[in-house]
């Protein structure tokens, strides 16, 4: 039987837009003005029509990859401008070039909230000792936590989507974010599988 997966609503979050995207704008943006409403709710509505294609796969697969199940029915991804991506709450930015790309962002911040917000662990659980303990305390905060993230989308894209482009993606992504490709190399030089089968072990502990 397949887990329950929420709903997911990817939605141009304009009030965030208002209170936040305008400052950032103003700070780090040319000079050129913020769009319309208009225009950013059809592009949050084109991110929706690209992640609605892989969402139920993609959800019934890092939830069987981990044993987990959401702790919400509803997952809102909100759209703004200047925003990286974080996944709670989960919000991402407008820079998306292909569905891959969205496809992709969105997946990675999945696999965090269903990791650290689901029905058998305390959401306020200590998961850094828990990795600390697994992985080796010598990595940074960054790093450490996107072992697990890293090792459920190898074996997302490559044992159930058998998309190995989604993979590679990924890795070339953040070849100039440091504390991601030392999570991929970390990844890529042990056992992605036996990485995963850890994790069990520790949210039973």
């Amino acid at each position: 039987m397949k887990n329950k997966i929420p709903e997911v609503r990817i939605k141009y979050a304009w009030l965030l837009s208002d209170a936040a995207s305008v400052v950032l704008n103003e700070k780090y943006g040319d000079g050129t003005p913020l769009r319309s409403y208009d225009e950013y709710n059809e592009i949050a509505q084109k991110y929706r029509g690209w992640w609605e294609t892989y969402s139920d796969k993609i959800l019934h697969g890092i939830c069987g990859i981990l044993d987990l199940e959401f702790r919400q029915n509803i997952i809102d991804v909100n759209v703004a401008p200047w925003f990286n991506p974080i996944s709670n709450p989960m919000v991402i930015g407008l820079a998306f070039k292909s569905q891959d790309a969205l496809v992709n962002t969105v997946t990675h911040e999945m696999i965090h909230r269903l990791i650290t917000d689901n029905t058998s662990i305390d959401y306020d659980h200590d998961f850094i000792t828990d990795w600390k303990k697994l992985f080796g305390d010598t990595h940074g905060w960054n790093t450490l936590v996107h072992i697990p993230v890293h090792a459920v989308m190898k074996k997302l894209y490559l044992d159930v989507l058998n998309r190995k482009d989604l993979y590679e993606l990924d890795m070339e992504e953040v070849t100039n974010n440091k504390a991601y490709a030392d999570a991929w190399a970390y990844v890529n030089a042990n056992d992605y599988n036996a990485i995963i089968s850890d994790l069990a072990l520790s949210k039973s502990s």
